[in-house]
């Protein structure tokens, strides 16, 4: 069996200085497992106190940014020799 991921989770605070977010970054040998990609929506479920359920959205769109991005890296590689 492959070694967990482990990350930390960041508090980001409010003006109160109180909590209001929780962040969890996917280390990016797992996320790409999972074939995530950057702004991809996805949504939790709370399965029990220790085990949570991610899931993709069904359906897959791309932000405008992505779209722009992986034509600027197809252009890279064709300038390429």
């Amino acid at each position: 069996m492959d070694p967990p991921y482990v990350t930390r989770l960041q508090g980001i605070r409010g003006r109160s200085g109180t909590v209001q977010q929780l962040y969890a970054n996917l280390p990016l040998p797992l996320a790409a497992a999972l074939d995530l990609e950057p702004a991809e929506a996805v949504t939790g479920k709370v399965v029990d106190r220790t085990q949570g359920l991610l899931v993709r959205w069904p359906e897959r769109k791309q932000s405008p940014g992505q779209v722009a991005a992986r034509r600027k890296k197809a252009r890279r590689q064709e300038d390429r020799p």
